[in-house]
This record gives structure tokens, C-alpha cells and sequence, in this order.
């Protein structure tokens, strides 16, 4: 078994993490098997920093407006990728947040806010997370702990949901 190495700033977040999947679990038109491959990247999640070595586990969410010609996805995930035979599949431990007007631009306020928006967390294989600004922690941890606060009218709620083989996409419309 392979581990990650966590200190002790990062247990909220990987809380929180864990939280997200308690709220995917709230939504309608789940299948046992959703349900069931979530409980399994919860586990996943509470083991760390141990990770099996051989795992491919995900779940997020993104909140989508517009179209392709004037839009915006806005996403949160956690991922844990890690096979000890594949050295393409060395992900380790990911959480982020993405942030993407549609279309892509290069107008410079835009990507101030995008840059303010978007948070990155990466833990490798048997190595530590580079530094997480304790603000930038707090805002992922904060963005999840309530997940439908940034929709507006006609918004598109979109979840994904990865274990192992198993791959799900559900969309919900909201209003």
C-alpha cells in the first residue's frame, strides 16, 4: 500500500471532501451503484494517507450557465489516481476547483477573476502537498460546504461520479 503525506492543516479539507460525497448522496435519481461507488471514494478518502495501489477514484460537481458562445462552468472535484504498474497513473491525491468562461478569453479581468476563483491541491505519491494557503483551503472548504450558492436562474447542475470501471454523469436542471 501507498501513502501520501498529510500535515496537520490538511484534514478540513479532506473533511470537506468527504462532506461533498454525505451531499451528492442528498440528490435524487441515484442509482444503488452511484451510491454505492460515492461510499466507496469516501472510504478511499478516510484512509488516507494510506492509498491502495491500484485506485481510480473521483467525484465532483459543476454548476453550468450559458452556452459555448456566452457561458461558464464552474467545478469542484477531488480525485485519487494511483496505480503502482502504470507510470502514466501516478495522480496521487487532487482537489481543485476550475473556473471557465465560454468562450475562452484572453480579457485580462477575466482571468484575474479566474485565477482568483480556481484553486489547486496536489499530494503525490509518497510526498507532501507543495504549500496550500490556509485561504485558499478555506474557500474550497467553503464553496462545498454549500454547493447550490453560486446558481442563478436556468443554471445546469452537472455531477460526476468515478470508481474503479464505474463512470456516471448525472445533470440536473435547476431553477
Amino acid at each position: 500500500m501507498s501513502h501520501i503525506l498529510l500535515d496537520k492543516t490538511h484534514p478540513p479539507i479532506i473533511q470537506a471532501a468527504i462532506n461533498l460525497g454525505d451531499w451528492l448522496f442528498s440528490l435524487e435519481n441515484l442509482t444503488d451503484e452511484d451510491k454505492a461507488a460515492i461510499k466507496s471514494v469516501q472510504d478511499a478518502l478516510k484512509k488516507l494517507p494510506e492509498i491502495d495501489d491500484d485506485i481510480l477514484a473521483m467525484y465532483g460537481f459543476s454548476i453550468e450557465r450559458g452556452d459555448a458562445d456566452n457561458g461558464l462552468v464552474r467545478g469542484w472535484d477531488i480525485s485519487l489516481e494511483y496505480s503502482a504498474n502504470d507510470p502514466e497513473q501516478q495522480g496521487g491525491l487532487e482537489i481543485f476547483s476550475s473556473y471557465i468562461p465560454l468562450p475562452e478569453t484572453t480579457d485580462p479581468a477575466v482571468l484575474a477573476e479566474k485565477k482568483q476563483r480556481e484553486v489547486y491541491f496536489h499530494w503525490p505519491i509518497g510526498d507532501i502537498c507543495s504549500f496550500i494557503k490556509a485561504e485558499q483551503a478555506q474557500q474550497w472548504i467553503d464553496d462545498v460546504s454549500q454547493p447550490l450558492q453560486f446558481i442563478e436562474a436556468g443554471d445546469r447542475l452537472r455531477i460526476e461520479i468515478v470508481y474503479q470501471q464505474f463512470y456516471v454523469e448525472h445533470e440536473y436542471p435547476l431553477s
